[in-house]
């Protein structure tokens, strides 16, 4: 074999190549298996989001604008 010819590959090499890459994707008619995230929790990462906002932008030009983009 020289360097420039493809390794032969199981097809089941390939389909775990795919999932440790990509993940478990159900198909659209298939329920997802995995909880929704708490309430509590999303709350606290929209905060979050919105507090860094408020740091990146303050003390900028768009300072001004900060109540507008948020």
């Amino acid at each position: 074999m020289t360097l420039h010819e493809p390794q032969a590959r199981s097809t089941t090499a390939l389909v775990l190549d795919e999932l440790q890459l990509f993940g478990h994707r159900p198909f659209s008619d298939e329920l997802d298996p995995r909880p929704l995230p708490e309430p509590d929790t999303v709350q606290a990462a929209m905060t979050d989001i919105f507090d860094a906002l408020v740091v990146a932008f303050g003390d900028t030009g768009l300072e001004p604008d900060l109540e507008d983009l948020l």
